[in-house]
């Protein structure tokens, strides 16, 4: 049986100006059908892929599966911007636990979210949800930052789907290809290593690349507008900060050579100023999210330290910082 990746659902996001990627598993032929699009093709070893032109902003339109078997519709599709949210736990903050007013949480049909593979139960969405709507009685289980400036970006009337993919406590060791510390010749010492590193309660997601290969090359290679990147508090320690802005150089440039972009842009957020934490560790990983645009084409660094409560590693207020976000990616698009 032919079928879709789950990452293609009704009311999905394709991102405009980039190839309309559409990929799935099983054996035989097939045909994919996007808006004025076709394409006929043939599984390779239980698994296909299909690229389509880029398309400018619009929708909604069909996208339907043609198999032996029968059809599969999906419906509600638009061709707008398309956000990977990724990070740690200020990138997975919901919401409702911000202090955005609830009386302010509205629907909104053209913004939209899609929740990656998790390697930690208990969250709201799964994959098999497929796509989700904006709507004022659920948007408080999503990525605050996600939403909030979603919500901004779709107020021009375009189409916005939010990808989150993030996982609270995450070292960015996790969100790299296992080995990448032994090619760039990084030897941290295990005193040198923040506890997330060891934790057992971690565990599961704070192993070299099980991110990376567990949740985020689910996405591969769907083609993105650009990624926002908001992690750093769990590489502080002094000695492993210190080689923070050489794997995150490396991570932009393994994320954009596997989402096959590589102009693909970057908002990288910088770590709010923790009054628990301040000193050398934490600075040099700031200092390393500052100088990252000023290496790397089409980066755009955005601080939060003077629009965030240092008193809290989870600042409360969100919507200040999603403004910012939404201006650095109106910059970089």
């Amino acid at each position: 049986m032919i079928s879709l990746d789950s990452l293609f659902s009704s009311h999905m996001v394709f991102a405009a100006q980039r190839p309309i990627r559409v990929f799935g598993r099983g054996e035989g032929s097939f045909t994919v059908t996007f808006a004025h699009q076709q394409r006929e093709a043939q599984c390779e070893n239980g698994a296909w892929f299909v690229e389509m032109d880029p398309m400018p902003y619009g929708g909604p339109y069909t996208l339907t599966l043609t198999t032996e078997e029968g059809q599969t519709v999906l419906e509600d599709i638009y061709v707008g911007e398309v956000y990977l949210m990724s990070g740690q736990s200020n990138m997975q903050f919901k919401l409702s636990s911000s202090n955005y007013p609830k009386e302010n949480y509205a629907s909104n049909p053209m913004l939209r979210l899609f929740a990656a593979k998790r390697l930690e139960e208990g969250e709201p969405y799964t994959p098999a949800d497929g796509w989700i709507v904006a709507d004022k009685e659920t948007v408080g289980n999503w990525t605050a930052l996600g939403y909030l400036a979603g919500q901004l970006r779709a107020a021009t009337g375009i189409a916005v789907g939010i990808i989150g993919c993030y996982q609270g406590a995450s070292i960015i060791e996790s969100w790299l290809p296992k080995g990448t510390l032994e090619k760039l010749g990084i030897e941290i010492s295990p005193e040198g290593r923040n506890a997330d590193h060891s934790s057992n309660i971690y565990k599961n997601w704070n192993r070299h690349g099980a991110l990376y290969e567990g949740s985020l090359s689910t996405l591969f290679p769907f083609s993105l507008s650009a990624v926002v990147w908001y992690q750093g508090e769990s590489n502080w320690y002094p000695e492993e900060s210190r080689v923070y802005g050489k794997e995150l150089e490396e991570m932009l440039r393994v994320w954009r050579q596997d989402f096959q972009d590589e102009t693909l842009p970057f908002v990288i957020v910088q770590i709010a100023d923790y009054v628990n934490r301040l000193g050398e560790g934490w600075t040099n990983i700031q200092t390393a999210q500052q100088e990252i645009q000023f290496r790397v084409p089409a980066v755009k660094t955005v601080i939060s330290a003077d629009i965030s409560e240092t008193d809290d590693i989870h600042p409360p207020t969100k919507d200040l910082l999603a403004a910012r976000i939404a201006e650095a990616l109106g910059q970089l698009l």
